[in-house]
């Protein structure tokens, strides 16, 4: 979208969210760019940067955006899911020539429990990732650290984390587009994330603590 788009698009969502409108201006705006390359990129930067240090989940985002555009959500996901793939192997090779990225909202029960399914199961203990609940930045900086394998680190967070990031984002999708009718409710939606997410990483905190 060129800037000289903006201002007319920005109208026409003030014109189709009008007074008794069935959708949401909060909504349209979302679904502009989600999209966009913008929520492209904006989805492949956050699902990296939590394999990395990030603290949210790259399915927050994709809550937010794949329904808010339906179209665009097997597309997001697909993103989230090579973004997230990616940031692992760059903290897998960051952690091997020893350097150590901040890991906020984790704790040292985390660390000593990923340490020991390393010394178990080598690079395929970041399958257990998806069930524990313990962040998949713990297990690329542990598993790059001993430099224990990318290949088989890749491929086995393939195997635990595409499918995860896969299916929530098409179930959202699918969610989403057989809801349509009720899109004016989107802002309250986006409020119903928040808490959920919030509550979500205290609970992962205090489980861990």
């Amino acid at each position: 979208m060129t800037r000289a788009s903006r201002p007319r698009a920005r109208a026409r969502a003030r014109v189709l969210a009008g007074p008794g409108s069935p959708d949401s201006a909060v909504r349209i705006a979302v679904a502009q760019v989600a999209g966009s390359r913008r929520g492209q990129l904006l989805v492949a930067a956050w699902a990296f940067a939590e394999a990395l240090s990030w603290p949210l989940l790259p399915e927050v985002i994709l809550a937010v955006l794949c329904v808010a555009e339906p179209k665009a959500g097997p597309r997001l996901a697909a993103t989230a899911a090579l973004g997230s793939l990616a940031g692992g192997a760059t903290g897998y090779l960051l952690a091997a020539w020893g350097i150590e990225l901040p890991q906020p909202l984790t704790t040292v029960r985390m660390r000593e429990t990923v340490a020991a399914e390393i010394a178990a199961h080598g690079p395929a203990a970041v399958r257990a990732q998806s069930l524990n609940g313990i962040p998949y930045k713990v297990y690329a900086a542990a598993i790059g650290e001993r430099r224990a394998g990318l290949a088989p680190f890749i491929v086995a967070s393939a195997r635990a984390r595409c499918p995860r990031i896969l299916g929530a984002g098409l179930i959202m999708t699918i969610a989403a587009a057989r809801t349509s009718r009720h899109r004016r409710f989107y802002p309250a939606y986006l409020l119903v994330v928040i808490v959920v997410a919030a509550r979500g990483l205290a609970a992962v905190l205090a489980s861990w603590s």
